[in-house]
């Protein structure tokens, strides 16, 4: 019988995995599932949610044709019987192989009065529930990549709007002192409030009280703080830690059962610095490709190998900042900034899509990523010496 290797999430490495896959066996089922026929370009979420308006892509126009696309709601996943319940389908799906990459489309609640854009339903809701030039005062928690690039796309288009950024700890620690100060240089010209260092205690319909007692009003308040992952895992018995991502292994494998990959926000490495975003879901999604048709072939595998460059930020529509790393992630004093570094950053959204669109089409693997190591030294020789059979 032909291995048939079931891909749970659509996103950035789900498709990347099946058309990776695909190219590389002849004979294998790949079926990749999501509740979803859109492709939600997450990194463009704070663009949409401003400009409502962007290019759609179906799935399907982004696969192989071999690869068979479902449109459905995943109820459960039973991972001893290895398969997949399906609702509105009485028979179970049964895998030899599965990669969970079902992202991160929760948040960590603050309150019943706020709005997300972490997900495309989140996005259409409050596209639907808000009349955007009503809105004169703009809250949002969180003062990460996310806060800054929705809190400085919303100033461009809504230049008159006041907007305020709240962070409980110290903004911008994670940027080298040359690009913190412009970015505080570019929040002051764009008369972005920072607020950090400040912890919540209440938040009421229009108003924030903080635990020293000042207090905030908004007509809009956004969590960008916070993501969660899918539930279902979790509920299926896999491990997770507090955000429910799934423990895994250096082959990026489920705990106790290896033939469970997990790729992109999904999966947690321990020991590793590994992040939230696109820029690990793509390497992920095309390592797990490569590995299980490594695995169906008889073959050994490596552990993952993956190491960061940079951080690129959008910055409204016409200036960003392009902030290089050492492959751990830590930042440099090397910055691109300004009218340069916004023309870079879209030049790497549009390179994802383009990645995709290149997996499809070509009958060789295009994609490729910049490897390090992101686990413990002594992890580096470690390899499988038995292949998984299916």
């Amino acid at each position: 019988m032909k291995p048939k290797i079931i891909i749970l999430g659509a996103g950035y490495a789900g498709i990347m995995a099946a058309n990776r896959l695909d190219k590389q066996l002849d004979e294998v089922e790949i079926i990749l599932i999501s509740e979803s026929n859109i492709f939600q370009e997450r990194i463009r979420n704070h663009e949409t949610t401003v400009q409502e308006k962007r290019k759609n892509y179906q799935i399907k126009d982004l696969l192989r044709t071999r690869v068979k696309f479902l449109q459905a709601k995943i109820s459960n996943i039973l991972s001893n019987e290895k398969s997949v319940l399906l609702e509105g389908r009485s028979e179970p799906l049964f895998y030899d192989y599965l990669i969970l990459c079902l992202g991160s489309t929760g948040i960590q609640k603050k309150s019943n009065f706020e709005n997300s854009i972490q997900s495309q339903e989140a996005v259409s809701k409050f596209l639907k529930d808000s009349k955007q030039k009503e809105i004169q005062n703009l809250c949002i928690i969180g003062g990460g990549l996310t806060g800054i690039e929705m809190a400085t796309e919303w100033k461009h288009y809504h230049p008159h709007s006041s907007v305020t950024i709240v962070d409980r700890n110290e903004w911008g620690t994670s940027f080298s002192k040359k690009a913190k100060d412009y970015l505080q240089s570019y929040m002051f010209q764009n008369q972005i409030q920072i607020l950090d260092n400040i912890k919540i205690e209440t938040i009421s319909e229009k108003e924030i009280i903080f635990q020293n007692q000042t207090k905030l009003s908004f007509d809009v308040l956004l969590n960008c703080c916070g993501f969660h992952c899918s539930p279902l895992p979790k509920q299926a018995g896999f491990p997770t830690n507090e955000r429910n991502q799934v423990y895994v292994d250096p082959f990026l494998r489920t705990v106790g059962h290896p033939e469970v990959f997990v790729a992109g926000d999904l999966a947690y490495l321990e020991n590793s610095y590994l992040r939230m975003g696109c820029v690990t879901a793509l390497p992920m999604g095309a390592y797990i490709a490569d590995h299980i048709a490594d695995l169906i072939q008889g073959k050994n595998i490596s552990p993952f190998l993956f190491q960061f460059f940079g951080r690129c930020i959008s910055l409204g529509r016409n200036e960003g900042l392009i902030q290089f790393t050492d492959k751990d992630d830590k930042p440099k004093e090397k910055i691109i900034k300004g009218k340069w570094g916004a023309r870079i950053k879209e030049m790497v959204n549009r390179f994802t899509i383009f990645s995709l669109k290149m997996e499809k089409l070509l009958p060789f693997r295009f994609y490729f990523w910049p490897k390090g190591n992101p686990i413990q030294m002594e992890n580096k020789l470690q390899k499988n010496p038995v292949p998984i059979g299916v």
